[in-house]
């Protein structure tokens, strides 16, 4: 009952609405950051020998170090502004985003390479028409599990000299030993990312129906 209280009076006198948006935003911000990164990247790691070889041990240490670790270091190169959140944000979500696309395009059946070699495709054709189309599916579903990555990463991200947002609500609380709060922020991040999943899971199956979901 307590929480249900809280909840009333968060989302009619304290802004919980938009507490909500600014969050939302900043998640959105650093996740489309990565994957505009991350697609392209991971599709040619797994698609070029050298490149693999090259990049991989690179995000595979990249994706081990703590976001949090890095908060001194977005302060002083992106200060205190949005910015600073979207950046940590990125940190992580970006390497794990890379290095999974990267196996999904790795996984594409060798028999569709052959045959489109067999037909004449160049390299680049082979990778467009053939790896990215492909490993599509599964693409998709790595933006989504990395999209939960995000969310998690949030209340690191509101750490940043923060005034607003669910994760700085959050740790508002746990200095003034609000548990009900506390609850009713990490409720409200839960119930977005619930919706937010089974809205992708939706997509997947209308843009890809011939990949079982």
């Amino acid at each position: 009952m307590a929480v249900a209280e809280q909840a009333y009076q968060w989302a009619t006198q304290d802004n919980l609405l938009a507490d909500t948006g600014i969050s939302i935003y900043r998640v959105m911000a650093g996740f489309a950051l990565s994957a505009v990164m991350a697609v392209p990247l991971g599709l040619y790691i797994g698609a070029y020998r050298p490149v693999r070889a090259f990049f991989e041990p690179l995000m595979e240490f990249s994706r081990y170090l703590p976001a949090v670790a890095f908060v001194p270091l977005v302060l002083l190169w992106a200060g205190i502004g949005e910015s600073s959140k979207i950046a940590l944000i990125w940190l992580g979500t970006f390497f794990q985003m890379v290095l999974m696309i990267s196996e999904d395009v790795s996984r594409v059946p060798m028999s569709q390479i052959e045959a489109a070699r067999t037909l004449g495709a160049t390299n680049g054709e082979i990778v467009h028409k053939v790896l990215l189309r492909s490993a599509m599916p599964g693409m998709f579903d790595t933006l989504r599990l990395t999209l939960g990555f995000a969310w998690t990463y949030l209340v690191v991200a509101e750490l940043v000299a923060a005034d607003s947002g669910l994760g700085y609500a959050i740790l508002q609380a746990q200095r003034f030993l609000q548990t009900d709060r506390i609850f009713v922020g990490i409720i409200t991040i839960g119930l977005i990312g619930l919706v937010t999943d089974q809205s992708l899971r939706f997509l997947h199956r209308r843009l890809f129906p011939w990949a079982k979901k």
